[in-house]
């Protein structure tokens, strides 16, 4: 598997370039810009850009997609079903394929009501729901509990080793939020 990070000039948000080694398909996670670095990475990868995946509709993790759409006809674009951008919904429990690897769907709100987390392997794409050493902002303590039940519920029984790249800030581990962050600890 192939897996590039690139942090992007708007709000410093990350976006990743997911591939399969073998058939060189590829999803883009979060696009909040097209960079020209990583339009230089897929086509020196060789990669073939079959998807994007959207973890919520925020500006600053969907204002790429248009320019993708023009760069790369025929490129899907999977979010909730609530999201407008979309080509095709995806919902808890879907799995996407994505060449010989498996991209897993779970629903994941309180940041937003259409919050997405897509695992693959051992790594865990969840936008703004968890970051190291945090969370993501919620409008209300409603929506704030929902989102720490996602985490607990959703994003925690995955195993302590799995690597989670966050929306914003520095990748971290399950088994480091579990013991260490302290919206996770009440």
């Amino acid at each position: 598997m192939i897996i590039e990070h690139f942090l992007l000039s708007v709000n410093e948000t990350n976006s990743y370039i997911v591939a399969c080694s073998e058939t060189r398909s590829a999803v883009i996670i979060d696009p909040g810009e097209w960079s020209p670095q990583m339009a230089e990475f897929v086509n020196q990868q060789e990669l073939e850009v079959e998807s994007i995946l959207i973890t919520h509709a925020h500006y600053d993790h969907t204002g790429g997609v248009q320019a993708l759409r023009e760069q790369y006809a025929g490129v899907q674009v999977y979010s909730h079903a609530s999201d407008d951008l979309k080509d095709g919904n995806v919902s808890d429990g879907d799995v996407l394929e994505l060449g010989k690897l498996k991209i897993r769907v779970f629903e994941t709100p309180g940041h937003t009501d259409d919050s997405i987390t897509f695992v693959v392997g051992c790594d865990v794409f969840c936008g703004d729901l968890l970051f190291a050493g945090s969370v993501g902002g919620t409008p209300d303590d409603e929506h704030f509990y929902e989102e720490i039940k996602s985490i607990r519920e959703k994003i925690i029984p995955l195993g302590d080793d799995m690597l989670v790249h966050p929306g914003h800030g520095p990748a971290t581990t399950i088994a480091i939020e579990r013991l260490y962050n302290p919206f996770l600890m009440t």
